[in-house]
């Protein structure tokens, strides 16, 4: 059994591709039971993440079965136009790389970004609070989580670098001379959202709406807070909006083309811009033929920054250095572990096969030397326990302190 991981991102795939592979809290427990039943003893556990650049599933299994996991996550998900050409497939060292450099930002494409971060640990918690993800995935996820920090700690990779509410408002910043003045509809109240309505403030752009499928009050400081509306009022918000922001999260599209053309009809024409920060994306992409609708997705936006990308390239490197060696320490810690471990069930399935007499006599004797050469000369045919092999390859003190434990135990 070993580390594994899977998925498609910015570099591989786009938008239109990436909406269509989501992992979220209900269909991971779908695919926790799919995956059970389908792999039994394969599979110890698995979860997933998805954030605007990518989706990724990190599972402890079989060596080499990356592919077949793909084809049944396809099969639950319904999915069947995604080219298998877009997915990456990593394991050992190489996966446990690939998670810290996402968790940290190294492997966004606002390089250094920090917002994965939050999203890396929530994933994990999530899938930790259904109940899906298993000892060993645990463990590597929790080094994911110190050697991100580290990372992020001793570089200067977040300097100065731009979130993706971030660079929302960076777009308009470049198109409006004057965004202050303009009206702002954010659609969506989840995290992402309430970062772009406080970055927005704080800029002194205020003239700030907000539609949510629920009511809700976002609070930006003590003197000023938003009520959002609720999605039955998004029509008559866009009439009057000039940037519409949207990060909801939802399976189709809210805002469609002939939405937009009414709009624009009772705004008399004055151009708007709308930003689509979902995945799924929250907007249809038919708008971009209407001639006054300037419609920006997720992947349009993250290309207009290189802001101090030279300075935060050379501390990338320097975070990649930490993140390579520190992965295969945690690797090296694991895998010590793992063999601890199984060298524990092995000798507790020896010794609990001991008669009620035997165990007696040896608890009396305190002499395990004949117990040892016992164990190190049987032989026993049991797979599922390596043979035994594992326990026969350590020393005779350290079998003999094991089995002592056993015994003031038991």
């Amino acid at each position: 059994m070993e580390l594994q991981l899977f998925g498609i991102n910015h570099k591989t795939s786009n938008v239109s591709e990436r909406e269509k592979f989501i992992i979220n809290e209900s269909n991971q427990i779908l695919l926790d039971n799919h995956l059970k039943e389908f792999f039994k003893q394969d599979i110890e556990s698995f979860y997933g993440i998805s954030t605007c650049n990518r989706t990724e599933i990190y599972f402890i299994g079989k060596k080499n079965i990356g592919k077949s996991v793909l084809k049944e996550v396809f099969k639950v998900l319904k999915i069947s136009d995604v080219p298998l050409k877009s997915f990456y497939f990593l394991d050992n060292h190489d996966a446990l790389v690939h998670m810290s450099k996402v968790a940290s930002g190294i492997d966004s494409q606002v390089l250094g970004e920090q917002e994965i971060f939050g999203q890396f640990k929530s994933a994990f918690k999530k899938a930790k609070d259904i109940g899906i993800v298993g000892r060993n995935l645990a463990f590597l996820s929790d080094k994911v989580i110190e050697i991100s920090k580290k990372a992020r700690t001793e570089t200067n990779i977040g300097l100065n670098s731009l979130s993706v509410s971030g660079l929302a408002l960076k777009l308009v910043k470049n198109i409006f001379e004057n965004p202050n003045e303009q009206n702002v509809l954010v659609v969506g109240a989840g995290s992402l959202a309430q970062s772009v309505i406080d970055n927005l403030y704080k800029k002194g752009i205020n003239n700030i709406k907000s539609v949510n499928r629920t009511v809700r009050k976002i609070k930006l400081d003590d003197n000023y807070e938003i009520l959002s509306s609720s999605l039955e009022s998004l029509h008559d918000q866009l009439e009057i909006a000039d940037i519409v922001i949207a990060s909801s999260s939802t399976d189709l599209p809210l805002i469609g083309k002939g939405a937009i053309e009414n709009a624009l009809k009772i705004r008399k024409n004055k151009p708007m811009l709308l930003i689509d920060l979902g995945v799924p994306r929250n907007i249809e992409e038919e708008i971009r033929n209407i001639e006054q609708a300037y419609l920006f997705s997720i992947d349009d936006i993250e290309k207009i920054t290189q802001d101090n990308y030279g300075q935060r390239s050379i501390e990338a490197e320097k975070a990649m250095n930490i993140i390579v060696l520190q992965a295969q320490a945690a690797l090296d810690s694991f895998i010590n572990k793992a063999s601890k471990d199984n060298i524990n069930i092995q000798l507790e399935a020896f010794l609990k096969s001991l008669s009620i007499e035997e165990v007696s006599q040896f608890k009396q004797s305190k002499d395990f030397s004949e117990l040892v050469k016992a164990i190190k000369t049987m032989k026993i045919s049991d797979k599922d326990l390596n043979n035994f092999k594992d326990i026969k390859n350590i020393d005779d003190h350290i079998i003999e302190s094991m089995i002592k434990n056993f015994f003031d135990n038991a």
